[in-house]
């Protein structure tokens, strides 16, 4: 999110902050709710209004066996503008975010702020394609927002660029369905369009849940190897020499002793080198988890070289 600075200090009570008033009637459907329903800050639904009306509503899709979609919205790097600017600024963009979601939305869906900068919207009779279709226009509003702040230390500024992370999912509900499985499945996607960059809309993808799966357990069966593989004391003089380059077995028994034959060979079997012909070389997975473990390894080897 860029910045810009007014240059003067402002009075606090020109700028808004939130609206003190608590509706009487829900942000998104118009129906009437306690104030217990709603969040004070951005007029929507509140976690409790979630909690008594979403349920409510999936079970109605359920009964009629109708497509509901959810979207999960999160703010990207939000906490950076508390901690620059002060709470009552974010609270600002909260609000200004929650104009953006209402305007994308129908008086049918739900609308709720779920927590801190996590937004939750319930789209009854919508597919995925055009649940996304919504999500992609709201991260374009969130993006094109000019939100006039107060700092902490009391002067005028223009934020803008803000972006966010949006997770869609939907299905038909089974009957044993519940709407804790639907949010299970747009948490999954949210948090994959983090991993992919962040500012972005990510459908739901089973196959791709399963494969990031195998991935994870693949790179947890090399953690646990390598940690077997650590009690050798050649280890780390191996990667360390095979990180700047492919050697032949002469070079690296010169350098290390005739025992490395059998440290390399352990390294093949769980996955971290290979052998090209006559040459030994990291494996592409090997080379990107040295990358962020080569310093504390080369600092072990200096330690046991100096003694």
């Amino acid at each position: 999110m860029t910045t810009v600075r007014m240059g003067l200090p402002v009075d606090h009570g020109s700028l808004r902050l939130h609206d003190e008033s608590a509706p009487t009637r829900c942000g998104t459907c118009a129906q009437p709710v306690g104030a217990w329903a709603t969040d004070r800050l951005t007029g929507l639904l509140g976690r409790w209004g979630w909690d008594d009306q979403a349920p409510a509503m999936y079970r109605r899709a359920q009964r009629r066996w109708e497509q509901v979609a959810l979207l999960m919205i999160d703010l990207d790097r939000f906490k950076k503008i508390n901690d620059d600017y002060g709470h009552p600024a974010g609270d600002v963009v909260l609000s200004d975010v929650a104009d953006v979601l209402k305007a994308h939305t129908r008086s049918s869906d739900l609308v709720c702020r779920y927590g801190g900068d996590e937004f939750l919207v319930l789209l009854p009779r919508t597919t995925a394609g055009e649940a996304t279709v919504v999500a992609e226009r709201m991260l374009r509003g969130i993006r094109s927002l000019q939100t006039e702040i107060v700092t902490n230390d009391g002067y005028g500024m223009t934020l803008s660029g803000q972006t966010a992370s949006i997770g869609v999912a939907s299905h038909v509900p089974a009957r044993d369905d519940t709407l804790i499985d639907l949010v299970r499945d747009t948490d999954a996607a949210l948090q994959r369009a983090k991993r992919k960059g962040r500012a972005r809309v990510q459908v739901h993808d089973p196959s791709a849940c399963a494969a990031e799966r195998n991935t994870d357990a693949s790179a947890l069966h090399h953690l646990i190897a390598l940690q077997d593989l650590m009690s050798s004391e050649q280890l780390p003089h191996v990667l360390v020499a095979l990180s700047d380059g492919a050697k032949v077995l002469e070079e690296l028994a010169s350098a290390l002793g005739p025992n490395v034959q059998c440290t390399l060979e352990r390294l093949q079997d769980n996955g971290f080198v290979h052998r090209r012909a006559a040459r030994y070389e990291l494996t592409a997975a090997a080379r990107e988890w040295i990358t962020d473990v080569l310093p504390a390894v080369a600092a072990w080897t200096n330690r046991h070289q100096s003694r």
